[in-house]
């Protein structure tokens, strides 16, 4: 049977439903007012009294002296650098299309519009030739990027160069010639085509290219170019003229400005408008200044509201087990193995599950023999994630191999001979792996395969050949590679199918999950802490001298000092501080650190992780575990990695396995289980840093790239704010950390990070390069954001990052981009508990809110790497103090 049975998208909707109850995620919308754009390209009509813009993907015809944008496109549009038939009455751009750019025509009176080129080709760039009957553009369709002409009414299609290297931004004169660029790799180079055909090259440059323009009456081009960053000196993008003359002249008409990729619009030999900072601007050949054309737009989104977790996370259950870290049957269907809460369970046809180990330690991926006399699983019972055997049913263990890598996903062949495994050096589950193989009876292991990326579970196909699931980087299935177990050669298909080689032959498929039940820990007796300050994330200051009464999870008030009776145990806090329990929003979990994972986070002082999970049954046993008590660990929120569609709001009863169950259980389940669609990567959504298409919460994902300079303006901005999108910040998993950072220096000798990670995990971490240009303009992006009132929530990218420390050294990045300890604090807690749905249970401290805080030594809001200073963490209201997270 394999190793794991993965929830569908379906099976997810149904569990969110079973957890948030009837209530979906709430949508409304809302106008996004926008008088900047970001990156857009801008064309004249022939009377020179109207443009269009391309803004937010969308054309949009505005008066030439300013005014309110008129929409000539759909907003499901994707469109690009339009330009204008020399009659007025068309206009050409190149719109995305199933992931690729075609030619479309859009007839001004009548609104129509129509593909002129929708090829599997990339059509772009287009210009129309002088006459109007045709339109030359850039074209892969040969490999690389060429110019070609295709007349409007025939379609009759001509290749204009072929030139090596690529070729772009075709702009046609009055005379029929024919400006463009060329990238080699040699540089970059400003070209003409001439009416003859011949090519001619008209200035060379080391720097980028883009976007030139023939000014009317003689010859004169403007064009772009913008040049990286160089030691001290930033990026530039500037706008250049070329005088053709016996003796060619250049000049530079800006300085200091973001001109954007766009061809400049003529309105007299003399005058001129461009695209640059966010506007359009109008300006003389000969002026130093420019003048602004104001321009106002207004396009609708859709604001997403996550809803509101009521489903209290500490109901006392009993609850039904969801979750398992992996699940195999014996051949004759006879016995089952099952990985639930932290152990193994054995599963007969008759009687009760019962437990083959009950410990803290982390056992996983079982496999049981054809005959149902063993299992192989892989635990961290001995150090490190090792593979071990338990007789069935005796329950006898005995530790199988011992290497300072971790190994998992074991399988046993199909004649019982031979234990398959995944050996991996690091702790993060997409890194490389190592395919072994390993004698039953004992003996040395043996390298079949390396370099496996992705790889994340093994079956036989048949006795001899091995089969190696893989998983892609956004979480999604990447199919799998076969090897030969004797030879570790690649091999294809056999006659057995490698899904069903280890298939129980007598099982009854599916199979339900065990009838097995959890509680949530038992909270402490009522208790009291006496503390000197406490940060309670609603006020921007402490609250000074109270007593906080706890009982049962939840926190029962929180009152002057000595206003109620103090319980017969209390704290004595009188110099310390307690801040609400840390956040992180976006993590990925992994197994092979073991046990280790969940005191990692809690030695950190975060309290709840929302799990973004290509396993969400094995993250469901994890979250399970952690909240019953039977490993320490935060509360995790559990969103799949992978599309979620359906209607969340229907209640349906379903099992992990895919199979549908009785209700076991009248309470309801608290473990969170939600998409979160609101929410977004602040490295996706501000692509200067990245490269790719911005993805705006608007309805379809838009062509929109950041400027030259790596800004974006208040169209993005504006349409962030009012789509209620959460930005996760993800600065320390993009950009590295600073090693000339004094408070980020700190963070990474603190003493809690020091004992919980080995050197060689802690210097893999550190390693990582630092983009500091990069990292700097995200901090100003996220500083902007806040400060306009949009919603930033803190997310480390874990395992990028090291478990738990990624969220102060997020935190730290936060601060030295200019926001408050205090403002910081708050996204971490309060902030992200509402990106969540859960803020009216976590992220601040108030009476009747669950009991998750943080005490520490000194003061985080004169200083946030103070919050590091972990004496110890109440989560649910249990105290641990730093000696039981540090130290197993």
């Amino acid at each position: 049977m394999p190793r794991r049975i993965r929830l569908a998208a379906s099976l997810c909707v149904a569990l969110a439903a079973c957890v948030l109850g009837p209530g979906a995620a709430r949508a409304e919308q809302r106008i996004a007012n926008v008088s900047q754009g970001t990156n857009f390209s801008l064309a004249i009509f022939p009377d020179r009294e109207w443009l269009v813009i391309d803004l937010l993907g969308r054309l949009w015809r505005v008066p030439a002296s300013g005014g309110g944008a008129e929409p000539l496109t759909p907003a499901d549009e994707a469109a690009r650098h339009p330009r204008v038939a020399p009659d007025g009455r068309q206009v050409v751009y190149q719109r995305l299309v199933g992931g690729q750019w075609d030619l479309w025509l859009l007839d001004v009176d009548t609104g129509e519009r129509r593909a002129l080129l929708a090829t599997e080709f990339d059509e772009r760039e287009p210009d129309f030739t002088r006459d109007g009957r045709s339109v030359v553009f850039a074209s892969n369709r040969t490999g690389t990027f060429s110019l070609w002409r295709v007349e409007i009414d025939s379609g009759v299609l001509t290749q204009l160069t072929a030139e090596p290297g690529d070729a772009s931004f075709p702009t046609v004169s009055e005379h029929d010639e024919i400006a463009y660029v060329r990238r080699d790799p040699d540089g970059w180079s400003l070209r003409a085509l001439l009416p003859s055909g011949a090519a001619i090259e008209l200035l060379e440059s080391p720097n980028r290219l883009t976007a030139p323009s023939w000014r009317e009456g003689d010859g004169v081009i403007v064009y772009n170019e913008q040049r990286a960053a160089v030691n001290d000196a930033g990026p530039s993008s500037e706008l250049k003229m070329l005088v053709l003359s016996a003796r060619p002249v250049v000049k530079t008409l800006t300085r200091a400005e973001d001109v954007f990729e766009s061809r400049v619009a003529w309105l007299s030999p003399g005058e001129y408008f461009y695209a640059a900072d966010g506007r359009i601007w109008r300006r003389g050949i000969a002026h130093a200044s420019r003048d602004p054309v104001h321009v106002f737009a207004a396009v609708a989104v859709d604001a997403s509201v996550p809803p509101a977790i009521d489903i209290p996370l500490d109901a006392p259950g009993p609850h039904p087990v969801r979750g398992h870290a992996g699940r195999s049957v014996s051949r004759d269907g006879r016995v089952e193995v099952v990985g639930a809460l932290g152990d193994l369970w054995l599963v007969e046809r008759r009687g009760a599950p019962r437990r083959l180990t009950d410990d803290a330690w982390v056992d996983i991926d079982p496999s049981v023999s054809p005959d149902g006399e063993l299992a192989v699983f892989a635990s961290d019972r001995g150090g490190d994630m090792d593979l071990w055997k338990v007789s069935l049913p005796g329950g006898v263990l005995t530790q199988l191999t011992r290497t300072p890598a971790r190994d998992h996903a074991p399988a046993v062949s199909p004649d019982g001979r031979t234990i398959a495994f995944l050996e991996t050096d690091g702790i993060d589950p997409r890194g490389a792996s190592r395919l072994r193989v390993l004698p039953a009876a004992g003996g040395a292991a043996r390298t079949v395969a390396t370099g496996l990326v992705g790889a994340t579970s093994i079956r036989w196909d048949g006795d001899d050949r091995i089969s190696v699931e893989l998983r892609a980087a956004d979480g999604g299935d990447a199919g799998h590679v076969t090897y030969d177990a004797a030879t570790g050669a690649m091999a294809g298909p056999s006659g057995t199918d490698a899904a069903a080689a280890n298939e129980p032959a007598a099982a009854d498929e599916p199979r339900a999950l065990p009838e097995i039940e959890w509680r949530p820990a038992g909270p402490d007796a009522p208790y009291a802490i006496q503390v000197g300050r406490l940060f309670d994330s609603i006020r921007s200051d402490y609250v000074r001298h109270v007593d906080v009464h706890i009982e049962g999870q939840r926190i029962k008030a929180i009152v002057a000092r000595g206003m109620l009776p103090l319980p017969e145990r209390v704290i004595d806090l009188r110099d310390g501080t307690i801040i609400p329990g840390l956040i992180d929003v976006h993590a990925e979990s992994s197994a092979l650190l073991g046990e280790r994972l969940g005191r990692a986070w809690l030695a950190h002082g975060v309290t709840t992780v929302r799990e973004h999970a290509a396993d969400v049954a094995e993250a469901l046993e994890r979250a399970e575990s952690w909240a019953s008590g039977r490993r320490l660990g935060p509360r995790l929120v559990v969103s799949p990695a992978g599309p979620v569609s359906g209607d969340a709001g229907t209640a349906t009863s379903a099992d992990p396995t895919g199979a549908e169950a009785p209700q076991r259980a009248a309470a309801p389940y608290p473990i969170p289980v939600h998409g979160y669609s609101n929410l977004r990567s602040a490295t996706s959504v501000f692509p200067a840093l990245v490269g790719a298409p911005l993805a705006l919460p608007v309805p379809t994902a838009l062509p929109v790239r950041a400027s030259p300079l790596g800004l974006a303006y208040d169209d993005v901005f504006n349409t962030i704010i009012e789509s209620r999108t959460v930005l996760v910040s993800g600065l320390g998993a993009a950009y590295g950390v600073s090693p000339g950072s004094s408070v980020l220096d700190r963070l990474v000798r603190h003493p809690v990070f020091e004992r919980l990670y080995a050197d060689a995990e802690r210097r893999a971490w550190l390693s990582r390069p630092f983009r500091a240009g990069a990292a700097g303009a995200m901090q100003q992006h996220l500083l902007r954001l806040i400060r306009a009132g949009g919603l930033v929530a803190v997310g480390t990218g874990a395992p990028t990052v090291p478990y738990g420390l990624g969220v102060h050294v997020e935190m730290a990045l936060l601060a030295d981009a200019g926001i408050a300890p205090d403002q910081v604090l708050r996204i971490a807690t309060a902030g992200n508990a509402l990106a969540l749905g859960l803020d009216r249970q976590l992220g601040t401290l108030e009476p009747g809110k669950l009991a998750d805080f943080v005490v520490v030594d000194g003061n985080p809001l004169a200083n946030i790497a103070d919050a590091l200073n972990v004496v110890a963490v109440v989560k649910g209201g249990v105290w641990l103090d730093q000696a039981e997270l540090a130290g197993r």
